[in-house]
């Protein structure tokens, strides 16, 4: 089978029942991905941003992965909710607090529009919190049907608060 590069984006606003913060969740969640075939090959830094659109929730916590695998895209979709689901994620409304937020923002820069699944992310090009990890980890990144690269993205968003919480580390 032939390996594809995808990028997620992962994040939370909320301790689990057991009191970890997002950020021990996250990493939880990250090294049990092998277990589905994805291999995460690169971390960004954790960044923080506040919620969009703006409510009272406390903040996010982001970052991006670029990882590897044999799965197809909907295997990968589908891989990421069960992640979600085993660390108590439960999808009831839009926008809502959660513990743990998995993202696929791209497959191998591929474009795909169904009932199913959307990728690249639509809405990934609009957020400072995915756009600036994903340049830290691959600044010639091209987003597929804007034809432009993550730093002429940047340059185009609008303000939103962001700031690094913990730098990268290493995986």
């Amino acid at each position: 089978m032939k390996i594809k590069k995808v990028i997620i984006g992962i994040g939370g606003n909320i301790r689990s029942d057991e009191g970890l913060h997002p950020i021990d969740i996250a990493l939880k969640a990250i090294h049990i991905m092998k277990d589905f075939s994805i291999n995460v090959k690169k971390q960004s830094s954790w960044y923080e941003t506040e919620p969009i659109p703006k409510s009272d929730q406390p903040n996010f916590y982001n970052c991006i992965l670029l990882a590897n695998t044999t799965l197809n895209e909907l295997d990968v979709l589908k891989s990421l909710h069960k992640i979600e689901h085993m660390f108590g994620r439960r999808r009831k409304e839009v926008n809502e607090s959660r513990v743990i937020d998995l993202d696929l923002i791209d497959y191998s820069n591929k474009i795909l529009k169904n009932t199913e699944i959307i990728i690249p992310h639509p809405r990934a090009h609009e957020r400072r919190f995915v756009m600036e990890p994903l340049a830290e980890l691959d600044e010639n990144w091209f987003h597929p049907i804007l034809k432009k690269n993550v730093n002429k993205i940047l340059i185009g968003l609008k303000d939103q608060k962001i700031k690094i919480y913990r730098e990268r580390i290493i995986i």
